[in-house]
């Protein structure tokens, strides 16, 4: 069977991969480490120990993972912690944080995986969220290497996937130590799959206690509005945005435009190699663009677009309003906490399945807005603009929710404990 899962997996990359060259989601030295293959560095930094592999598909969950990952080198300062991800921006974002040995994560081929754990040699296997990999699971099992899923969630898409192969998911999750999921609905969905009660925990999500870590300084957003010649002027920003919905965000932004000239847009799409793509839609709707690493005097801009990684937080911080991406179509939205957090009001559309349960918090709380389609959105970004009032209740009820939401970080490692003592 495991030979036959090879070959798909071989397929499915030989299929990808004009793809992946045309987008350039990868650097070729990268491709190396996805055959298990990882340089001498990290050989040196393992050898002789036996480390902690933490697993985190992309920019997001290494974003969530840094609480965690804290609390790990505080509590064994002297075992490697291994930050494994998938994604050119993901790697990017793992080597900016400190105690970990940043990877990327081998190709769920056997013959990989087993050179990555012949270099990684972990104790423990910790794999964020939903990166549920057979080949990773077997091998480890196997090798009697004991596995958690932490911040875990299962979403109403992947619960209805693995229901279709129940007969083969079910032997696989068994193989899984501890599910620490972050709802009970997450919890009720593993348990429905066959993993007894007793191996599943909620101890909510790492994002709450992420958000708050994340913050920049005053002094990074000044300096990132000094950078782009900002003094006062309203700014809207739109995070993380897909293909899709920048047309959507354009339209919005020309109706309030008639209505408050001063206004500017900051656009953070939410993959890097489509920054062209969206200049250009940018350009074609009339505006002035402008990139913020560029280092040219500022001068006279009407959007300018982020276009490096892990520095959203940053420009967030100079919006008066923000706009969560992934929302506008059926993707299931990025973190809404990343602009919360910070004070500012936060508008996102219908799609919020990635992250149902922050969401319908914050929509309870009165601390966020949420539209039903695409139209609404220059209605209620106008409506937060002109509202300072209402941008500040928002911006309240948000900080008073994340506070009271803090400690999941602790709860994990609690549940943990048998597994790191082995």
């Amino acid at each position: 069977m495991w030979v036959v899962y090879d070959l798909l997996v071989l397929l499915g990359l030989l299929l990808y991969l004009p793809c992946a060259v045309w987008r350039r989601r990868l650097p070729h030295a990268g491709w190396s480490m996805r055959l298990g293959r990882y340089p001498s560095s990290v050989t040196a930094a393992v050898e002789g120990r036996s480390s902690l592999w933490i697993h985190a598909v992309s920019v997001g969950e290494v974003l969530a993972a840094r609480p965690l990952i804290r609390a790990l080198a505080q509590r064994d300062p002297d075992t490697p912690l291994v930050l494994s991800t998938i994604t050119a921006g993901g790697l990017h974002v793992a080597r900016q944080q400190p105690n970990v040995i940043p990877v990327l994560f081998p190709l769920d081929v056997s013959r990989c995986v087993h050179r990555a754990f012949e270099v990684v040699r972990p104790r423990a296997l910790l794999l964020m969220e939903s990166e549920l990999w057979p080949n990773v699971i077997r091998v480890a099992h196997a090798s009697h290497v004991p596995i958690a899923v932490v911040n875990g969630r299962m979403s109403e898409r992947a619960f209805r996937r693995y229901q279709r192969i129940r007969p083969l998911a079910t032997p696989l999750l068994l193989q899984i130590e501890r599910f620490l999921m972050q709802t009970d609905i997450d919890a009720r969905r593993v348990q429905q799959l066959g993993v007894p009660a007793q191996r599943i925990q909620v101890v909510g999500s790492l994002k709450w206690d992420a958000s708050l870590g994340a913050r920049p300084t005053p002094e990074l957003i000044q300096q990132a509005a000094d950078a782009l010649g900002l003094h006062g002027e309203p700014v809207i920003v739109a995070g993380s945005t897909h293909r899709g919905e920048e047309q959507s965000v354009l339209q919005a932004f020309r109706a309030i435009r008639r209505a408050q000239p001063t206004v500017r847009l900051i656009i953070a799409p939410r993959h890097l190699e489509r920054l062209d793509e969206v200049q250009g839609l940018a350009q074609q709707s009339g505006f002035v663009v402008r990139r913020v690493s560029h280092t040219d005097p500022a001068g006279s801009w009407d959007i300018a677009l982020v276009d490096t990684f892990g520095r959203l937080p940053i420009y967030y911080g100079l919006g008066r309003v923000a706009f969560i991406g992934g929302s506008l179509i059926p993707h299931g939205g990025q973190n809404p906490l990343e602009a919360a957090s910070l004070n500012v009001p936060t508008v996102f559309g219908p799609s919020m399945e990635n992250f149902a349960d922050i969401t319908q918090q914050l929509i309870d709380h009165q601390a966020a807005c949420q539209i039903s389609h695409p139209g609404e959105l220059s209605q209620q970004l106008q409506a937060v603009l002109g509202d300072p009032n209402l941008a500040q209740a928002l911006g309240q009820r948000a900080q008073q929710l994340i506070a009271r939401q803090q400690g999941a970080t602790s709860r994990l490692l609690s549940k943990l404990e048998p597994i790191l003592n082995k």
